[in-house]
């Protein structure tokens, strides 16, 4: 009972203290200058005082303040009283004074990150710190070792800059943050770690106060101050309530309690990154120079596409507040649900995020359609045998990582941080090897054939039966069975002849986007020859050609589908299908037509006023005259009437 009169009085104490001392900071902003103008980027058109971050902390600090004095003998372990918790407020205290600064003068961005990895190594030293991660071969988490450090200060500074890029609309960041808040402290509560409970419900109290002025229409803006010090208390208090927890699924919950903030922040940089350095028109420029981009202010943020769309200034953030107020509802269900449960939800979850992402129609992130990847395949270093190397180690670790889950070993089985590493080792060593001596890596990623691809095959099925042998030779790996080569077999395959065929698959995917130009051609013929000669054509190596289909007298082919293209049927469709679909021209790709045929082929294109060509593929002996070395050319030889043309084409008239 004593516990919830503590949490209840700092709630309310720290909004009335926000609403009563708010007004004055508005004064107070004025007087030093930390005013926010409008410009073309912002969606506000009159200045703004921008010091918010001192009224919420002015309210925060009060209430922990006020909690101390009276209840403080009555908290002996709470650890917010304790040297891991005033640590923690002193780093928040400059973080404020870092905010507080930039608000009135603005600061370049490599000072800011500079404070805040100092004051996440201050509260990692501390204690905070995120120091276990999910184990790949058995259930419950793995320690990180030396590399909790590294990990601990991405977090805390990725989110606490995730705050300050949301903080476009108002009363956007301020709400978002109590809900996360919220979401944290309830989690909290349910692992009776009182301090969180506390400084949540206090600093949620503040963001309550707080919103009346700042949501839509706002008098004052969270500013820098406000935004920093939130996002670097929720990176850090998050860390810790979720750090509580034995399941691997807690490490999901401040990912999903913080959900909004770190969604628009990755797709922030991924979608800059795609257009400044994926795109051809932006190859200008140094690399570094267009890196760079990725980081520079834009009006292309989720509340942005949002207001875009047509939604109100205010209804854009209530559905964000919708959308945050959901994931920290997940966040909530995967710590009392069980593992079966809990994967349903990150399930249902992570389709929502997928669908929501594509309403919100961003051009750079339509990958598959409109083909960004494929400049990606131009670089010099995609086409090094070391890179398909490097990408085929993550795949084999990816693939035996899943087949070792998946092969349902024993649970008893226990295999320590160092038998990870070196079970791993030895796994990549073996495969990798075996599949460079079995030729998995002369081929290219523009142009896999057949061939390439059976080549593959066996240098995986290989890769993994040595793997087996060796495995049960040197009892390496525990447990070894039938089932996990099996499953690492298919897994590894997927993987590494996926990326093989992955320049064909998005070129593929990309076509049927691009707007139909030129002349609309159909192919008689669905054999090797009309395959080549899509081929060809698809690959633009016949421009002003946008072939429709093909024609066979074939009937068992009729209705079928080569590369996409669709077989309408025989020869007599053609001239319903030159009424309907408005086709210009005719290939005739088939060596040995019938005399019959290809009369009526010339004289319904004789009649319709189309062109009516035949492709051929022939074999020359070519004498080179200074050396005198005799050589066989394959051409494609097309003759358009008496008029060569290139590539060329015969004319049937």
């Amino acid at each position: 009972m004593l516990e919830k009169i503590f949490i209840v009085t700092g709630f309310v104490a720290s909004g009335l203290i926000v609403l009563a001392v708010t007004p004055w900071v508005m004064k107070l902003a004025g007087a030093v200058g930390a005013i926010d103008l409008p410009d073309e980027r912002k969606v506000h058109k009159r200045p703004m005082p921008r010091l918010g971050g001192v009224a919420i902390a002015i309210g925060f600090f009060s209430s922990i303040g006020l909690i101390w004095i009276f209840w403080g003998s009555a908290l002996p372990d709470i650890w917010i009283f304790q040297s891991d918790g005033i640590v923690l407020f002193v780093a928040l205290l400059f973080v404020l004074g870092l905010g507080f600064w930039d608000d009135r003068a603005a600061m370049g961005p490599g000072g800011k990150f500079v404070v805040q990895f100092l004051l996440a190594t201050a509260v990692y030293l501390a204690g905070f710190r995120i120091s276990s991660v999910t184990h790949p071969f058995e259930p419950g988490l793995m320690n990180l070792g030396f590399f909790d450090y590294p990990v601990t200060v991405v977090w805390i500074v990725g989110v606490t800059n995730a705050i300050n890029l949301i903080d476009g609309l108002d009363g956007l960041a301020s709400g978002v943050a109590c809900i996360a808040s919220l979401t944290i402290g309830t989690i909290a509560f349910m692992s009776d770690d009182l301090g969180t409970v506390i400084i949540a419900a206090v600093l949620a109290g503040s963001l309550l106060g707080f919103l009346r002025y700042n949501f839509n229409p706002a008098r004052i803006f969270l500013g820098d101050s406000g935004s920093l010090f939130l996002g670097f208390f929720l990176a850090v208090v998050s860390m810790r309530s979720s750090t509580k927890g034995s399941s691997a699924f807690a490490l999901l919950v401040p990912l999903l309690a913080l959900g909004l903030p770190i969604m628009d922040t990755l797709l922030s940089m991924i979608r800059r990154f795609l257009s400044s350095v994926l795109r051809q028109e932006s190859s200008s420029g140094s690399t570094l120079r267009r890196l760079r981009t990725v980081f520079l202010p834009d009006r292309s943020h989720i509340h942005h596409k949002l207001i875009a769309q047509g939604l109100s200034h205010r209804t854009s953030v209530v559905v964000l507040y919708t959308v945050s107020l959901t994931l920290g509802i997940g966040a909530f269900l995967i710590t009392v649900v069980n593992s079966f449960e809990a994967s349903l939800v990150l399930g249902v979850i992570a389709v929502a995020i997928v669908v929501g992402v594509r309403q919100l129609r961003y051009r750079e992130m339509s990958l598959l359609r409109n083909g960004t990847l494929l400049p990606f395949y131009e670089f010099d270093l995609v086409n090094r045998r070391m890179f398909l190397v490097f990408l085929d180690v993550g795949f084999v670790v990816a693939a035996f990582t899943a087949a070792f889950h998946l092969a349902d070993f024993d649970s008893a089985v226990s295999v320590s941080n160092k038998d990870v590493v070196r079970i791993l080792g030895v796994v990549c060593g073996l495969q990798i090897l075996s599949m460079h001596l079995l030729g998995a890596y002369k081929g290219t990623l523009r142009q896999p054939g057949v061939g390439d691809a059976l080549r593959i095959t066996k240098a995986v099925a290989v890769a993994v039966v040595m793997t087996g042998i060796i495995g049960v030779w040197t009892e390496l790996i525990p447990s070894l069975t039938w089932r996990l080569l099996v499953l690492d077999f298919y897994i590894l395959l997927t993987l590494v002849l996926g990326l093989r065929l992955s320049f064909r698959v998005l070129r593929h995917i990309a076509r049927p986007h691009e707007a139909p130009v030129g002349r609309r051609t159909i192919i008689y013929g669905a054999g090797i020859n009309g395959r080549l000669m899509l081929e060809k054509m698809l690959s633009g190596g016949m421009p002003g050609v946008h072939p429709v289909g093909f024609l066979d007298d074939d009937p068992n082919l009729e209705r079928r589908t080569l590369n996409g293209h669709p077989v309408y049927g025989g020869h007599w469709r053609l001239e319903l299908l030159i009424n309907r679909m408005g086709i210009n021209e005719i290939f005739i790709t088939t060596e040995n037509i019938k005399p019959e045929i290809l009369k009526r082929l010339r004289s319904t294109a004789v009649r319709k006023g189309i062109s009516l060509k035949r492709f051929t593929i022939q074999s020359e002996e070519t004498i080179h005259e200074s050396a005198h070395s005799v050589r066989s050319v394959a051409n494609f030889e097309m003759n358009h009437g008496t008029k060569k043309e290139h590539p060329t084409s015969r004319a049937l008239r």
